[in-house]
């Protein structure tokens, strides 16, 4: 079973623009508005592929309601732990003649303490029946920025497998206890490890050292330059997959999706990299923040093109 936790869901509205102008008016071409969050993203794509899961976090009492009744229109098992507040709503503008999305988040509401400690311990009362924690996305405000680190060192306690996709101090923090796989974006990668880039140091030579040191798998996304994927012995790199993207929202969490599939599955690093890719693809050329059906990514596996690059 893949738990996946997400501590800041989001209403995602996505507006199209035939052109984003800055500074000028903007007539609105159509909107989609959709319930959102990356381990939600995760494991809607992980129960397309018919994979168990189990979606755990925080909810709000104000409008939470809204959550609830996503999960269960999607068929998703989910246990939440309520706070007072709202649901966060980001603003997704996306520029038709440029396919470049432009993201306005909101932080989320604030989450006491005596909230955090009872989601800590439902995750730890899962565990038990858990083969991969899924940790990603943004922490709101009252949440420690060790949440992940902390989660990360139970999940070792009990030899569950841990995926990372946060950025920031989550991020930093939750590197330092090795979780086996993690996924940065570029910009993700870059602004973590800044302070090597600025010694002159690649961002090959940086990822290897990061595999060297003890996380056996660490993916960077890369847009429409593909991604790459290193392991002990090698980096693979795959080209972007030539669709046409209707949106943007939701491609990093299905690339998690489809390599937590290929370890479910007990495939090797380059079928991992290869469901990453086709589930992403498969994602992006929906609206929105749809995401990929078993029959996108089934379609577009074929056409990943994948090279070993060291």
């Amino acid at each position: 079973m893949v738990l996946s936790v997400t501590l800041n869901p989001c209403i995602d509205k996505t507006i199209y623009l035939d052109r984003l102008e800055t500074g000028a008016y903007n007539r609105v071409k159509n909107t989609r508005i959709d319930l959102s969050g990356k381990g939600l993203n995760v494991s809607t794509v992980l129960n397309n592929l018919g994979e168990d899961t189990v979606c755990m976090g925080f909810n709000f009492r104000n409008n939470g309601s809204i959550l609830d009744r996503t999960m269960d229109s999607r068929g998703l098992k989910h246990q939440f732990v309520y706070a007072d507040g709202s649901i966060r709503t980001n603003i997704k503008l996306f520029d038709q003649s440029t396919h470049v999305m432009t993201e306005i988040n909101e932080a989320g509401p604030l989450v006491p303490s005596s909230a955090v400690d009872r989601l800590i311990d439902e995750i730890d009362a899962r565990l038990e029946h858990t083969h991969i924690l899924v940790l990603s996305g943004s922490v709101p405000p009252g949440v420690p920025a060790d949440i992940y680190q902390r989660l990360i060192r139970m999940a070792h306690r009990k030899d569950v497998k841990t995926v990372l996709d946060t950025a920031g101090e989550p991020f930093l923090l939750g590197i330092q206890e090795k979780p086996f796989l993690i996924k940065p974006n570029s910009l993700e990668f870059e602004q973590a490890f800044k302070e090597q880039f600025k010694a002159g140091k690649g961002p090959l030579e940086i990822a290897r050292q990061i595999v060297d040191g003890g996380i056996p798998y660490l993916c960077i996304s890369m847009g429409a330059d593909g991604a790459l994927l290193l392991d002990s012995e090698h980096a693979y790199r795959a080209k972007a997959l030539p669709i046409e993207a209707r949106g943007l929202t939701g491609a990093g969490d299905s690339m998690v999706a489809g390599m937590c599939f290929a370890l479910r599955k007990h495939l090797g690093a380059e079928d991992m990299l290869r469901y990453a890719m086709a589930a992403a693809a498969g994602s992006v050329r929906q609206e929105g923040t749809l995401l990929a059906e078993e029959s996108d990514i089934q379609e577009l596996l074929p056409n990943v093109e994948i090279e070993v690059i060291d």
